[in-house]
């Protein structure tokens, strides 16, 4: 499976000197799940292509960042900690915004964002 984006064009290309919310040893593994989102998007259409896209690669580390942030803030059993309140010990779990519904539609979001006017995204038949 190839994968959109490596760890020095995350660093390098996308966050321009802003810290790295994904760890090195992290990153492929986000970038892969990144990487298949982006491929049902497009239908395959990157895989055949020599030179990966600069839109295609900040679509895979935005995606990857966002996925990562968002699994990070999941408990054990699978809820996602919005608060916590040690005084009395109480926490509140996940607003709709924080469901995996919602990261679906925050990646194709993203994907939009980026690829909605290359073309990759045509559903049709090509010539």
């Amino acid at each position: 499976m190839k994968i959109y984006a490596d760890y020095e064009f995350y660093v390098a290309g996308y966050l321009l000197g802003r810290n790295p919310k994904i760890p090195k040893e992290d990153f492929q593994f986000w970038a892969m799940q990144a990487s298949s989102r982006i491929r049902r998007v497009t239908f395959g259409r990157l895989d055949d292509m020599k030179e990966i896209p600069e839109d295609v690669k900040m679509c895979c580390c935005e995606i990857s960042e966002k996925m990562c942030v968002f699994d990070s803030m999941k408990e054990e059993d699978g809820r996602i900690l919005q608060s916590y309140n040690n005084d009395g010990e109480s926490g509140t779990y996940a607003t709709t915004d924080m469901t995996d519904a919602a990261l679906e539609g925050n990646i194709y979001r993203v994907i939009h964002k980026w690829l909605a006017s290359s073309g990759l995204m045509y559903c049709g038949v090509e010539r």
